[in-house]
């Protein structure tokens, strides 16, 4: 019961939660708690003490669309839910270790999440549009309502992030619409098809639906590898700890002076000949540290429409002293919304600092500028830590991280893996992008579990000062690579050629929760079909 009470004060046993993902927040928080969601695949699964699964699903579905009519009215939900929100607070002296023991209470837990789950369909996809007739009325009516939820990150009374939730507080639970359900092991995460929940209050997700050309199948990407060339002296001390000897415990600041940004006419012919050759450009995405927030805007101005985003890494470097660098990523978009455009920019700066030890300072033959006995940490600020997701097709959720936030998931790694993003763009600076290399591996978790696939780049110029340990081994062209459900695509540009543009597009998949309910063919898996490099 204190667990019920501290997430929403107000709940009672004849007062059920009227908003379903309210409902769904406290059913989930109580079963990863008590890791009573185990239950669903053991012997006499108390979901279906009383029933079959085919008769549950549909004796679900029938509630579910009951609920999202009472839900937009705030009216009480339905009466077989409330019986089953009674047995849960009859049940409201047991610990938490006790829930799991207790078929009553899991079989309560259980059903009402999957109802919730249930109402809540293609959510956080087409933000306040109109009914379009009376049929439809209630399904879009609830949708706008959760897409106004998303979007005021101030409904708490501050900036807290987006969530589904109406009464309870993101710093004690929150909920967010879900892309994918893993299909391997077992986890709170295995129970629901719409819905996540998230509960990490250190991390404060963006969620902007963004959604158009809602009927496309497919996705070009340009990728621009800038800069072409990085030199040892972009490396420099910020603050010197070292002392008087060095030693492998010895640590010092370091910041990377960036240099010249891509001008727009560049770009402008890099877009023009991408879409003279293989069709319109819907995002241009550059990697971190790429060029500054001027030189962003600028490129903004020029290239971001209805139908284009613009992602890059963006840096300041340290000044000598005390004072800390930047290195972020910026995403500018502007969706058409009721014949309206809205630009929209989400800034996402960097979770983790770069850290350079001896074998990464012999790669980048850096000895010059930085002691390689020493460890070295990139002189940023680590201050809040955001995540977004946007939402650009009905089949595509997608979400950025910047290079040792990929290798570092914690602590965003819980929400994304609660999301499941159908793609992930991770912007690096890093060597070549070869499969057996750590963004590989990394990549291949996300992959793994939930599902999503993950696009990693990182700049040419970073990529050839790498130092293979044996120059046979050099594959210093690969600047991205592609890694999906179905297998890794190492992709590799000439000397010659400046940008690489990426055809996606997506297949469906039926994807099951661990509780056996199907979600009908509407799983979007993005691949990559094809690529083509980009010369001027």
């Amino acid at each position: 019961m204190e667990r019920l009470k501290f997430l929403l004060p107000s709940v009672t046993r004849k007062k059920m939660p009227a908003w379903p993902p309210d409902a769904f927040c406290i059913c989930a928080a109580v079963l990863h708690l008590s890791g009573a969601y185990s239950r669903v695949v053991g012997d006499n699964p108390p979901h279906l003490r009383q029933t079959t699964s085919e008769k549950r699903e549909t004796t679900l579905k029938t509630l579910a669309r009951s609920w999202r009519r009472t839900a937009i009215n705030g009216k009480a939900p339905p009466r077989t839910l409330q019986q089953w929100w009674k047995m849960l607070f009859d049940h409201g002296n047991l610990a938490l270790s006790q829930v799991s023991k207790n078929p009553d209470c899991c079989e309560a837990l259980l059903n009402i999440l999957a109802v919730a789950d249930a109402a809540s369909t293609d959510l956080g996809f087409e933000p306040l549009l109109p009914a379009i007739n009376e049929t439809d009325t209630p399904l879009k009516e609830y949708e706008n309502i959760a897409d106004g939820l998303l979007a005021d990150s101030k409904i708490f009374g501050s900036d807290s992030g987006s969530t589904l939730c109406k009464e309870i507080h993101p710093s004690r639970g929150r909920v967010l619409p879900k892309m994918h359900t893993a299909q391997s092991g077992l986890t709170i995460r295995s129970l629901s098809h719409n819905l996540a929940y998230c509960f990490a209050p250190d991390i404060r997700p963006q969620w902007l639906s963004a959604c158009s050309n809602v009927d496309k199948l497919g996705f070009n990407l340009l990728v621009v590898p800038w800069p072409d060339s990085v030199f040892p002296s972009q490396f420099r001390v910020s603050r010197d700890r070292l002392g008087k000897r060095i030693t492998s415990r010895s640590h010092g600041l370091f910041t990377f002076e960036i240099g010249r940004g891509p001008s727009v006419a560049f770009v402008r012919r890099l877009v023009k000949r991408a879409e003279e050759k293989y069709g319109h450009v819907d995002g241009i995405v550059f990697p971190e540290l790429s060029m500054s927030e001027k030189e962003f805007n600028s490129l903004s101005r020029a290239f971001v429409n209805e139908n284009r985003f613009l992602m890059a890494g963006i840096g300041q470097p340290a000044p000598q002293g005390m004072l800390a660098g930047k290195n972020e990523a910026i995403w500018d978009m502007k969706p058409q919304i009721g014949g309206y455009s809205f630009p929209i920019r989400s800034i996402q700066k960097k979770h983790h600092r770069w850290k350079l030890d001896k074998s990464q300072i012999l790669q980048y033959g850096l000895s010059g500028t930085l002691h390689p006995s020493a460890n070295w940490w990139e002189h940023i600020n680590i201050e809040e830590r955001t995540i977004t997701f946007a939402t650009l097709r009905k089949w595509l959720c997608l979400s950025m991280l910047i290079c040792e936030d990929l290798a570092r998931p914690d602590p965003v790694g819980d929400i994304l893996r609660a999301v499941g993003p159908n793609l992930i763009i991770a912007l690096l600076s890093d060597g070549p992008q070869l499969m057996k290399r750590w963004p590989g591996r990394y990549a291949g978790a996300l992959t793994d579990d939930p599902g999503s696939s993950v696009l990693t780049i990182t700049s040419k110029g970073m990529s050839h000062l790498s130092r293979p340990s044996s120059p046979k081994e050099s594959r210093s062209n690969v600047i991205a690579l592609w890694r999906d459900r179905k297998g890794t695509k190492e992709l590799e540009l000439s000397k010659n050629e400046s940008g690489l543009l990426l055809n996606l597009s997506v297949e469906y998949d039926t994807e099951w929760t661990a509780d056996g309910r199907g979600d009908g063919n509407w799983s979007g898996y993005p691949t990559l079909s094809a690529f083509h490099p980009i010369s001027l």
